[in-house]
Parts: C-alpha cells; structure tokens; sequence
C-alpha cells in the first residue's frame, strides 16, 4: 500500500530539472558611462571648493587666534599696571587703616597703662600714709633714740656741750633767788668752774649751790628752787618731747 501511494505521489527526475541559461554582454550602457564620468568631476569640484573651504576657514581661524592672542596680551598688560596700582592702593588704604587702628589702639592702651599708674600711685600714697599713720609713734621712739645718741656722743667728744644743757636748764629758773644744781660727778668740777659765768644768765644774782649726784646718768641734770624740781637731764627732755609729739599725733588721728 505504502508503494502505491509513493509511487503516485512521485515526481519523475526529469521534471526536477530546471534549464538556466547565461546572456552575455558584449557592451555597455554608452549612458551610464557618460553618468560616471560626470559624478567624478563633480566630485573633484566639491573637493576642491572644499579645500579652499577649509583653508578660508584655517587662515580665519589663525587670524583669529592671532587678534585674541594680542588682545590678551594688551588686556594682561593692562592688568599687570591695574594690579600693582591696585595692590599699592590697598597698601595705602591698609597702612593708613593700620596706622590710624594702631594709633587709636595704643592711644587707649596708652590711657590705659596711664591710668594703672595713676591708680597705682594713688594706692600707694594712700598704703604710704596709712603706714605713716601706723608707724609714726614708733617712728617717733626711733627719733628720739637717735637723737638721745647723737646728744650723748656730742657731749662725750666735748664737755662744753654739757654746760650748755645746764645753762639751757638754768634759763627756766632765772626768777628763782636759791638754786641747787646736781649733776653728774663726772661733770661737777667743770660746772662749778663755770658757776661765776652761769650766773651772768639771772638778772639777779641768785644763790646758786653745785652738787655731784651719783645717781645721775652721764647726761642728767636736776634743778631744785622753792617751787619744786626740774628734770633737765638730755634723757628726761627727750621723753617729754616724744610725749608731746604722741599727743599730737594722737589728735590729728582722731
């Protein structure tokens, strides 16, 4: 069955077979040719016109280039002036700034420092005179002691110097008619050596009585009358003076 059906649907071997013949071309298209040939000078023109083109455009552009370069130039000359002109400006306008900010800073630090020790001063007078206040008994005490030295050291390189203590002593009593006078031993003999001179002090001649007094310091001096005794010793007069001046000194405080 199977054979049959192949066998009649088969095509025979000779009908597969197609014939292809080849035509041949013994000249061509006399036009094309023609065609071809007019496209190619075409093309050179285009080509040429685009050289020229393009070397319109070349030489433009390095004329261009040429202009922007010096006008770069001048413009980067221009600037060069235009900023030192405005560098030295600034430096100008900074310095008279500066000159006149440091001028006002260091005026006012100046004030300032002035017025420190201004204030410093003024603490100082016034820590001064509080010490002052403080101190001045003792300052006193200091005084007196040197004094009392000084005294006593001018009297022991020269003894005159203890007749005019006496004397000094004796001017406090001129009223008085009946004096004794005592002083230290070592002394005596030169006050009553003295004594016709000491009266010439009174305007009346009193009685006047010498004695040695071993109680007496080197300096000291008593003076006896009918109104009572004085104390004229170097070392008795300064402590009177010192409590004088303490007094004062205690008044003006308060």
């Amino acid at each position: 069955m199977s054979r049959l059906i192949k066998s009649r649907y088969s095509i025979p071997d000779h009908a597969k077979q197609k014939v292809i013949s080849i035509k041949h071309l013994d000249s061509v298209d006399p036009n094309f040719e023609q065609s071809r040939e007019v496209t190619q000078a075409e093309y050179n023109k285009m080509l040429e016109i685009a050289h020229q083109e393009a070397e319109t455009i070349r030489m433009q552009a390095i004329e261009e280039a040429e202009r922007i370069r010096v006008q770069l130039s001048s413009e980067k000359q221009n600037w060069d002036i235009e900023k030192v002109n405005l560098i030295e400006e600034a430096k100008a306008n900074g310095f008279q700034i500066g000159f006149e900010e440091g001028k006002h800073v260091g005026y006012n630090e100046a004030s300032q420092y002035i017025q420190q020790a201004r204030d410093t001063v003024n603490a100082s007078k016034m820590d001064y005179g509080k010490y002052l206040q403080s101190a001045e008994s003792t300052i006193l005490e200091l005084a007196i002691e040197v004094a009392e030295k000084i005294i006593n050291d001018k009297i022991k390189e020269d003894e005159q110097n203890f007749l005019s203590v006496v004397q000094n002593a004796l001017k406090e009593v001129r009223k008085q008619r009946e004096i004794q006078l005592h002083v230290p031993p070592i002394y005596y003999e030169l006050v009553l050596a003295e004594k016709e001179e000491l009266l010439q002090l009174f305007p009346i001649k009193p009685s006047l009585f010498v004695f040695p007094d071993e109680s007496l310091e080197e300096n000291g001096c008593i003076i006896e009358t009918a109104n009572g005794r004085l104390d004229a010793s170097i070392d008795t007069q300064l402590f009177m003076i010192k409590e004088k001046l303490l007094e004062v000194l205690e008044s003006e405080e308060g």
